[in-house]
């Protein structure tokens, strides 16, 4: 069952996306993208992904995020922080969205990027171009919409644009620890999107878990694809491919592949909406 925390409070509004100079206002209804610049907003967005990671699907805090209700760790403090927010009647908004994206530059200042923790992604770092790190997505759980959505992809199309971006990726989760309880999905990802060599990811040794579960002639695509997640639905959709073996996240409740999408592999039907309109169709989580 999905909890169903408090509202977050509305703080005043202000402009603050370096997006709008370069595409104009990102809006639908009362929904808006921007990149967070304050303080408030970014932890906003952290109370959004510990009350979906965490209260709703199981992840396991940290005596501190506890404390604070807030999902946070020291990446934050070198991502860009993507939200959506839904401006409230009264004044103000709500965060109901959010991404966290890292690139090559400001990665410098940690040393390293979040999917060096379970995957090895020497051939993604070793891509002669712009990258992106995409992470800690999620929406809540009133807002799972096309609206929303559409805001997230397009405010990742307009960064993808304004920083000159090759490849993105990532980690996606199935919910739970279990791989032989989506023996299906991970085995079709094996058998029908796995990354080429040159920009492949491989699980790290000590945390390898084994992909191919099934043969592919037992692997029903139409079933295995049902069963994605969203998110890593909507990766495909984008082209997107997976690394080799899957990493098991004690911590956040999940099993984690990895995914990689090249700015050039966008089939024609999303390119000329990437940016503009929803890549993916189904909600995220």
């Amino acid at each position: 069952m999905q909890s169903k925390a408090a509202p977050l409070k509305p703080t005043q509004y202000t402009p603050v996306s370096a997006l709008f100079e370069l595409v104009g206002d990102l809006t639908a209804a009362n929904l808006e993208v921007f990149i967070a610049s304050r303080t408030e907003d970014i932890q906003a967005a952290q109370a959004l992904r510990y009350q979906v990671f965490v209260e709703e699907m199981g992840a396991k805090p940290t005596p501190e995020a506890e404390a604070t209700k807030l999902d946070f760790d020291e990446f934050d403090k070198v991502c860009d922080h993507l939200l959506v927010v839904a401006h409230q009647p009264e004044g103000g908004y709500r965060v109901v969205g959010t991404y966290r994206l890292l690139r090559r530059e400001p990665m410098k200042n940690i040393g390293r990027f979040y999917t060096d923790g379970e995957f090895d992604i020497s051939a993604i770092k070793d891509y002669d171009g712009g990258i992106l790190e995409l992470g800690r997505s999620c929406v809540h759980p009133d807002f799972r919409n096309r609206s929303v959505m559409q805001l997230l992809w397009r405010g990742i199309g307009a960064y993808v644009t304004k920083f000159n971006i090759g490849l993105m990726f990532g980690c996606a989760s199935f919910h739970g620890t279990d791989p032989k309880a989506h023996a299906m999905a991970l085995s079709y990802l094996y058998h029908y999107h796995l990354a080429p060599q040159e920009i492949r990811a491989v699980a790290l040794k000590e945390r390898y878990v084994e992909m191919n579960l099934l043969p592919k002639e037992a692997v029903d695509e139409r079933e295995a694809f049902a069963a994605l997640p969203a998110l890593i639905k909507g990766y495909l959709r984008l082209s997107g491919y997976i690394g080799l073996g899957a990493v098991i996240d004690h911590e956040y409740n999940t099993t984690d592949v990895s995914i990689v999408v090249k700015s050039d592999r966008v089939t024609e039907k999303y390119a000329m909406r990437y940016g503009k309109e929803m890549i993916a169709k189904d909600d995220i989580g």
